[in-house]
């Protein structure tokens, strides 16, 4: 596989819901209804979370930036 125009493993760091919506400052059902295609809150721009584990998720730091970022300009 050719990794060369992801980011790099060293710098990827991952976060939990609890980070996101600190940083987002969004609730955690808004998150999911960003996330869900139904819903009217859909943003189809949303980064979506990584499975880490059977029960577990977490987003990729700099996408969660960069949308953060694209709804500031």
């Amino acid at each position: 596989m050719d990794y060369s125009n992801s980011t790099s493993l060293n710098d990827l760091r991952m976060m939990k819901l609890k980070a996101v919506t600190d940083k987002c400052q969004i609730s955690r059902s808004t998150i999911y209804d960003k996330l869900d295609s139904k819903s009217k809150r859909y943003d189809p721009e949303f980064p979506k979370p990584r499975k880490l584990g059977q029960n577990s998720v977490a987003w990729i730091e700099e996408e969660v930036n960069t949308w953060i970022r694209t709804r500031l300009t």
